[in-house]
């Protein structure tokens, strides 16, 4: 069984999950890997999976994206929300929601080389399963990652995406949440429109603009070839996205995707999808997708002092990216 334990030094509460231990780990990379060990996530292995929970389009046997509960799941909406203690030591039971997206049903297709429109289906199904994992209000915060490679934490080669629903806001979200609604409080102006006016003023790391995001290289990016999307309007998650914002975005991804893929190869990376808050009446964030290459390990300065040392300007990396050629 899954739980929660609270860090008094940290402040922070930390996820125990021993049935994560029990995942395979059949990554090309990995050299364990069984070769005639059929992939669950490949079309005509439905079967090997848990549930479905939805596919895209609805009801075709032939899918471009499936939803399924994940088999070596951190947390589980069946398990009982209480907390309660240990000693003098602070427990959550492990409710909550995991989830895999089954990005396509192809086993060597990545994401580097999606088209537009099956990166619109992809974020379309993460709306989806959003709007219904939000009808339970006991879900407080909704993660929504891809890991890519090894270096980012993949343990299947197959291309997929997953969502845990926690019942609580951890704790640095809750303080970026409050640092943006002071910023409002304050100035009388949203954080993210003085954020993307400084990056404009800046300039050099601005990648691609259409009429609802801006692509850039930010101005203190932590990690090499950090690449972000925000929204022009206050879209505060991508629940609230209609079509059009759903497909102007996976237009963006996709130019990211092809500069990403000719300057750096194949490369590891996580991919997060920031929306703060969003049972919240008043959600102060403002919805951004952030791509974050793993060409260096982290290290123990970074470890101890949560500063992170990045060795390219994001000003060099938007030149290199805006140089290469889009990916066909």
């Amino acid at each position: 069984m899954s739980e929660f334990r609270y860090n008094k030094l940290t402040r922070q509460w930390v996820l125990f999950a021993p049935n994560r231990a029990r995942r395979p780990h059949n990554n090309t990379y990995n050299q364990t890997q069984s070769i005639n060990q059929p992939c669950p996530f490949d079309q005509g292995n439905e079967s090997l999976t848990p549930h479905e929970l939805l596919r895209v389009p609805h009801k075709k046997q032939n899918w471009n994206c499936r939803v399924v509960p994940n088999l070596y799941n951190a947390l589980c909406i069946e398990q009982e929300n209480r907390s309660y203690k240990f000693l003098n030591f602070e427990l959550k039971s492990g409710f909550g929601a995991h989830e895999v997206i089954i990005e396509t049903p192809e086993h060597n297709k990545t994401m580097t080389s999606f088209n537009t429109h099956e990166l619109f289906e992809y974020f379309y199904t993460i709306q989806l399963r959003l709007k219904d994992l939000k009808k339970d209000t006991r879900l407080k915060y909704f993660s929504v990652f891809k890991n890519y490679g090894i270096d980012a934490g993949a343990s299947q080669e197959h291309a997929h995406s997953q969502i845990i629903a926690t019942p609580f806001l951890p704790k640095s979200i809750q303080e970026d949440l409050d640092f943006f609604q002071q910023h409002k409080e304050e100035t009388n102006r949203d954080f993210f429109d003085d954020f993307l006016y400084d990056e404009k003023l800046f300039e050099h790391g601005i990648l691609k603009e259409n009429n609802y995001f801006v692509a850039f290289c930010p101005y203190a990016s932590q990690h090499p070839f950090e690449v972000m999307v925000l929204a022009k309007d206050p879209l505060s998650s991508i629940i609230t996205f209609e079509e059009y914002h759903l497909y102007a975005l996976a237009e963006i991804v996709h130019y990211l995707f092809g500069k990403l893929s000719h300057s750096l190869g194949d490369f590891a990376f996580n991919m997060i999808l920031k929306n703060g808050a969003i049972q919240e009446k008043h959600n102060p964030n403002r919805f951004h997708l952030q791509i974050l290459p793993r060409l260096f390990k982290t290290a123990g300065f970074e470890i101890d002092s949560d500063i992170f040392i990045n060795t390219f300007p994001p000003e060099d990396v938007a030149q290199i990216l805006k140089n290469k050629k889009d990916q066909k």
